[in-house]
């Protein structure tokens, strides 16, 4: 009888050590941690680009992504890189997706200045689940009257970091 009971006593033991620690890593989520980006025109002075932090707004897939930074184009008065005046703007694109689908987009311009960026990106819709978010800089001339670009830098892709335990 001794020896029977030790055993069930031990198997209970087992079963509430082992429902302790599930429910203790389903309740400990990954959390995402900022994420830095910085992506430029892609031409040899470097006329455009953005720079800032990516803040999921949950752990992957993100409910939302706030961005937060500048978009650069130069010159700009008193800075000491040497770039001519191409009469050229900037604009910089931000595209949050859920697999192939755009979950949210957004475009910020600049002119021969620097100008602060604060967007969220999927907050308008009911749609959960951006996994990444495509970052593009893009130049554009004055002188011509076309909707397209002059150039583009190629895309920057940004996925979430997470960390702590994986999610089940």
């Amino acid at each position: 009888m001794t020896r029977a009971f030790l055993r069930a006593a031990t198997a209970l033991a087992a079963a509430l050590i082992a429902t302790t620690v599930m429910a203790g890593s389903a309740a400990a989520s990954p959390t995402p941690i900022p994420q830095r980006f910085s992506v430029p025109s892609g031409d040899n002075c470097t006329y455009g680009y953005t720079e800032g932090v990516l803040e999921w707004r949950s752990f992957a897939p993100a409910a939302a992504v706030r961005l937060t930074g500048v978009v650069v184009d130069r010159p700009i008065a008193n800075e000491p890189i040497a770039c001519r005046d191409d009469r050229r703007y900037t604009i910089a694109t931000y595209v949050a997706y859920a697999g192939e689908t755009v979950i949210d987009r957004a475009a910020q311009r600049a002119d021969n200045s620097a100008v602060r960026l604060d967007l969220l990106l999927g907050s308008n819709t009911s749609a959960a689940g951006i996994d990444r978010v495509v970052i593009q800089v893009c130049r554009a001339s004055f002188d011509r009257p076309s909707v397209a670009p002059d150039y583009c830098g190629r895309e920057y892709t940004f996925r979430p970091t997470l960390i702590g335990p994986a999610s089940a």
